[in-house]
This record gives structure tokens, C-alpha cells and sequence, in this order.
């Protein structure tokens, strides 16, 4: 059997002929809507520091930094160690869990009183839950 020499211009690499080498796995993505703000793990910041952030975004008051939260559950890398860190609320990371949807919509039902002859309270409650004899759409009017 006769060793291979190189000729003129060989490097010593594969054959051209060969299949390319087999491409790496895709890298694991982040959902599209993966972010702090919306992630189950995260805590949000105070009220006061939104406020103070609107509030200089307005062109009110002294420059303040973006307010940011805390989450216990960050992971940076897919399958990496999982550690503490404070992030904005449009940070990401692999660890990310979506935030259950609010189970009752509760916007838009105020409090009611219904008055009766005399200035005399008959009733008093939110919207939605008054008696039936009071509500409109039952009446036969």
C-alpha cells in the first residue's frame, strides 16, 4: 500500500467531492413575546419608581434610571445554571414562563346605589350584581 502525497496545491484537506459536514442544531430561541414584564418568576418595580420614570420621560422633574425588577429564576443560557438578578421589565431570558390570564375582568364595574322615593337608599353594591327587580333589561317596560 502507497502512502498519499500531497501534490502541488493540496493541503492535506477532504476530498471536494464530499458532503459538507453536518450543520450544528439550531440554537433554542425565545418565544417573541418572552419578556420580564410578562414573565410568571418576575417582580415588578415600586409604583413610585414608574411614576418617577414617567414622569421624567414627560420632560417633568430630575433624570432617573429605567425602574428595574428582580427575578430569582434567571437563566441566561438554554439548560445554564439559574441565579438571581435585578432586569428590566424587556429583559429576556430561557427561563421565561408566561403569566397566567386574569381570571375575571373586573374593569368598568363600578359602585352603584340605587335610590328610591325619599332620598331613601334601596340599594347598594357593583354593577352587575343588583337585585333583578332593579335591573332594566329584565323590566318589562
Amino acid at each position: 500500500m502507497t502512502a498519499h502525497r500531497p501534490g502541488i496545491g493540496d493541503n492535506g484537506g477532504p476530498p471536494l467531492d464530499d458532503p459538507a459536514p453536518a450543520s450544528p442544531p439550531e440554537p433554542p430561541r425565545l418565544a417573541s413575546d418572552a419578556a420580564c414584564a410578562r414573565c410568571l418568576h418576575w417582580n415588578p418595580p415600586s409604583e413610585r419608581e414608574e411614576a418617577d420614570y414617567r414622569a421624567w420621560k414627560g420632560g417633568y422633574g430630575r433624570r432617573v434610571k429605567e425602574p428595574s425588577g428582580h427575578c430569582f429564576r434567571v437563566m441566561h443560557r438554554p439548560g445554564g445554571p439559574v441565579s438571581f438578578a435585578g432586569t428590566m421589565g424587556r429583559s429576556r431570558c430561557f427561563n421565561y414562563e408566561a403569566k397566567p390570564p386574569p381570571a375575571t375582568d373586573v374593569r368598568g364595574r363600578g359602585f352603584v346605589t340605587i335610590w328610591g322615593p325619599g332620598d331613601k337608599i334601596l340599594w347598594q353594591g357593583r354593577e352587575g350584581e343588583e337585585p333583578a327587580e332593579f335591573r332594566q333589561g329584565e323590566l318589562g317596560l
